[in-house]
């Protein structure tokens, strides 16, 4: 299939799915997250840094992640693949601004989503997978890696839910021959920029 129908394509199916979203969309969180992490072949370190969380639906929810400590740096991959993306496309026949198109509708593309499981009218789990992380990890034998993890999410809300306290472990591997896995534990304290929108109809 040509480039540009491909492109035609997903962006069909983007607009779907903001759609389909607006028949219930859930809250939009931004907070701070401070953590630890262990991975192998890498002395243990802290983290701090910042977070969106966007529910899409009521369930379903889609989160983003930028974090710094010693010698560390955590953001999502698809960013860095969106650079790619445009330059080889730019590169190619297709040109300079639809290169640019591509490679923004690729860098917008998650970290990761989860599902949220509610305990109660103020709490709630939310095991997440993240197949999109990318990292700086400087060492002897490279410094950024490709990565993903799977995870667990504990949300407790306070204030008529302006708040999330969220307490977090996953499980880590990089995309590389020796994955260093490792786990990355933490805190998110984040405030509600959106409310939950209410159930609309479908027409």
């Amino acid at each position: 299939m040509p480039i540009k129908s491909c492109t035609l394509f997903v962006i069909v199916l983007l607009f779907s799915f903001q759609g389909h979203a607006q028949i219930e969309k859930g809250a939009i969180y931004f907070g701070a997250r401070g953590g630890y992490l262990s991975i192998e072949d890498y002395a243990p370190r802290t983290y701090g840094g910042l977070e969106l969380d966007v529910m899409v639906t009521d369930k379903i929810g889609i989160h983003y992640s930028i974090l710094f400590g010693e010698e560390y740096f955590h953001m999502p991959l698809a960013p860095v693949g969106g650079f790619f993306v445009a330059a080889a496309v730019s590169d190619i026949e297709e040109g300079v601004g639809f290169g640019l198109l591509l490679g923004a509708l690729t860098a917008i593309i998650p970290e990761g989503v989860s599902y949220n499981i509610p305990l109660g009218e103020n709490s709630g789990f939310a095991p997440y997978i993240s197949p999109l992380q990318f990292e700086y990890l400087p060492s002897g034998e490279g410094n950024t890696y490709p990565g993903g993890a799977i995870g667990l999410r504990y949300h407790q809300y306070v204030g008529k839910k302006l708040f999330r306290v969220s307490p977090m472990v996953e499980y880590k591997v990089h995309y590389n021959k020796n994955p260093h896995p490792g786990i990355s534990a933490g805190l998110n304290i984040a405030l509600q920029l959106k409310e939950k929108s209410a159930k609309l109809a479908v027409e």
